[in-house]
């Protein structure tokens, strides 16, 4: 059954059709378009944002082994007849008035009834990226915008049945352009671990404190599982948790925090957070759960393709 739009008069009306997009443009002509229909920049929220990497996401990965790179100008002049002329060739502007599909965008961005917001980090052969890549839903609508250097955005807009496709898009990494890591054998697919062992051994080795990560092993002896998936876990030796938690601060290339915004029929707002952590074989996911009144972490591996299922089960929580 199709649902049927009405207008103000109660006329049938044919719903307007998302016709999907993608276009690179600079953070003045988005500027420019919010500008004129009176409405503060999606690419200046993005920018202003303090971002959420940070705590243990953070510290993984040894973020700070490679050179940052160097973001453009933001704040570069561009001239207006220039910003306008982007906007008109990406069908966005006509003359000094925002089209409809124009419009659209920014109604979705600035009144969604789901948000998503990505942020990842990973350190490359050529130095540390960051992106960002924010994502706004409203009734069939999603409208994507992305940047590393916080100056050139990639905006897109397309129907909600294809947002999977731009999420899992925004999680895929070519792993051979990553930054070299120790040869080290990797980890099991999935391991269940103290979250104050990871935290406590985690730092531990980035002050190269080595000498007590067998002492801090040996205080969670037995509470560590592993194996080739959650139904066949079994207990793991403290050489290899030692070797584990050393290999999740030192070999870890990259990180990815997603946050999943919205709010519930009763008007809660709700939000959902995944964790997942990048490897030369690829992503780990980190999720905090309880055993025996403790606190643990599971490290699980992940392909880009699991995201946009993740998101959707955080998204179901935080809507319903």
């Amino acid at each position: 059954m199709s649902a049927v739009v009405l207008d103000a008069d109660g006329n049938e009306v044919e719903p307007q059709r998302v016709v999907p997009r993608r276009v690179r443009l600079p953070r003045a002509a988005l500027d420019r378009l919010a500008e004129l229909s009176g409405v503060p920049s999606p690419a200046a929220q993005m920018v202003s944002s303090s971002g959420s990497l940070d705590g243990l996401g953070d510290r993984l990965g040894g973020a700070g082994t490679a050179p940052s790179q160097e973001p453009a100008d933001p704040a570069a002049p561009v001239a207006p007849e220039q910003t306008d002329d982007l906007l008109v060739a990406a069908g966005l502007l006509d003359g000094d008035t925002p089209t409809e599909e124009g419009g659209a965008v920014l109604t979705v961005w600035h009144s969604p009834v789901l948000a998503v917001e990505l942020e990842m980090l990973v350190t490359l052969a050529r130095g540390r990226v960051r992106v960002r890549s924010w994502h706004r839903n409203l009734d069939d609508w999603v409208v994507c915008l992305s940047t590393a250097d916080g100056a050139t955005f990639e905006l897109s807009w397309l129907a909600a049945e294809d947002w999977w496709l731009e999420l899992g898009r925004a999680a895929w990494v070519d792993t051979r352009t990553l930054s070299a890591a120790p040869d080290v054998e990797p980890l099991p697919d999935v391991v269940e671990t103290s979250w104050d062992l990871l935290l406590a051994t985690g730092e531990a080795v980035q002050r190269r404190r080595f000498e007590l990560l067998d002492q801090m092993v040996s205080d969670y002896t037995g509470m560590t599982l592993a194996g080739p998936d959650t139904g066949s876990l079994e207990t793991a030796d403290d050489a290899d948790v030692r070797r584990w938690h050393e290999q999740l601060e030192s070999s870890a290339r990259g990180r990815l925090h997603a946050a999943v915004m919205g709010r519930s029929e009763r008007g809660r707002a709700g939000a959902g957070i995944v964790e997942w952590v990048l490897f030369h074989d690829g992503w780990r996911s980190l999720t905090p759960f309880r055993r025996d009144g403790w606190n643990m972490v599971r490290i699980e591996r992940r392909e880009p393709t699991d995201l946009p299922r993740a998101l959707a089960v955080l998204a179901a929580e935080v809507t319903s």
